[in-house]
């Protein structure tokens, strides 16, 4: 009797906490809709780094807290990503993905692989965010 009491006790004291932590971590849903991509002169202002194109020097590791920021792709385009500048990756049509982002954030840049359509978003490391581009 004492074992099953123990049991429904362990129990009852995990789901109070596996409910309690869900609920302060929620994840922020934000819906990114697309704008036409504006063609300029030189670099796009919102790119720092772009893909690389060799592997001649490796990235050091980035220290600090990281999080993990996820997108929808809810379009038959392919598209980059890039949090504050630095490219982190290419979302498959119709596809989803995550990113993590070491120190912090605080917007995010992505374009289609042809240029014509972009999306700008902010948010930060303090809560999960999904991005859903549409």
């Amino acid at each position: 009797m004492k074992t099953k009491n123990l049991i429904v006790c362990a129990m009852i004291a995990f789901m109070a906490v596996a409910f309690s932590s869900t609920s302060a971590f929620a994840q922020k849903k934000v819906d990114v809709k697309s704008t036409a991509a504006v063609k300029t002169r030189g670099a796009n202002p919102n790119i720092k780094m772009d893909a690389p194109t060799s592997d001649a020097k490796p990235v050091a590791k980035a220290r600090g807290a990281a999080c993990t920021v996820k997108f929808d792709n809810y379009t038959g385009l392919y598209i980059k990503v890039y949090v504050d500048g630095y490219y982190k990756g290419t979302l498959d049509a119709w596809g989803a993905g995550t990113v993590t982002v070491a120190g912090g954030y605080t917007k995010i840049y992505c374009v289609s692989a042809g240029g014509t359509r972009e999306w700008n978003a902010s948010g930060n490391c303090e809560g999960g965010y999904t991005y859903s581009l549409r």
